[in-house]
């Protein structure tokens, strides 16, 4: 068996031994079937690829970005992945996604001015609920791990950023659709992202309600 097999086989057993409450993998850790890159944002989806049992995430040369989305559409579920981040990468958990790219989103801006495990509502360009003190529970070094959880219409969205609950806010409007795919951005502008800088993601699994 080549060593490269054998590392993707064992990052899928792992993320399907983690999975509770009749929960599922959404990324097999070796390809990314399930996904599509989204042209959203101004951008054309960014640039992912699979290494080493991570989706890894970096801007376009000309510094535009986009989604990466889940060809499937979900409604009330919780969802979870380990992240690891460079610093500045501006990146993000989106839940509820429309076409357009507009859904809810749990923020990992890894930045000096950023926020980790807030929520921001793009529609509207300003946070719905901000966790100023982050950087007591994130990990700057290795990797960090996030659970969001949405629903009900208005949508009720929670999050934990490494079993530390973060947000727990009740929207009063019916912001984004009933249902939409899940996303993993890459932002856009030559401030959001270093030259060298990756966002990585893996073990990302999915329970419905």
């Amino acid at each position: 068996m080549k060593i490269a097999s054998a590392v993707s086989i064992a990052a899928l057993l792992v993320a399907c031994a983690s999975l509770q409450g009749g929960g599922r993998a959404l990324f097999d850790g070796s390809s990314m079937n399930g996904w599509s890159r989204k042209a959203v944002h101004g951008g054309r989806g960014g640039i992912w690829t699979v290494e080493n049992g991570m989706l890894v995430a970096n801007q376009e040369p000309d510094h535009t970005g986009g989604l990466l989305g889940t060809d499937e559409s979900f409604s009330d579920f919780e969802v979870e992945l380990d992240f690891s981040a460079d610093k500045p990468v501006d990146t993000g958990l989106f839940l509820r996604t429309r076409e357009d790219g507009m859904g809810y989103q749990i923020t990992i801006d890894v930045r000096d001015d950023g926020f980790v495990g807030s929520l921001y509502a793009p529609t509207a360009g300003d946070f719905l609920v901000q966790y100023p003190e982050w950087r007591k529970i994130y990990n700057t070094t290795g990797w960090n791990h996030l659970r969001a959880r949405i629903t009900g219409q208005p949508a009720h969205v929670s999050a934990w950023l490494n079993g530390v609950q973060t947000l727990d806010f009740a929207d009063t409007i019916p912001r984004y659709p009933r249902e939409g795919y899940i996303g993993l951005q890459v932002h856009g502008g030559a401030g959001a992202w270093g030259e060298t800088a990756r966002a990585r993601f893996r073990n990302v699994q999915i329970r419905e309600f």
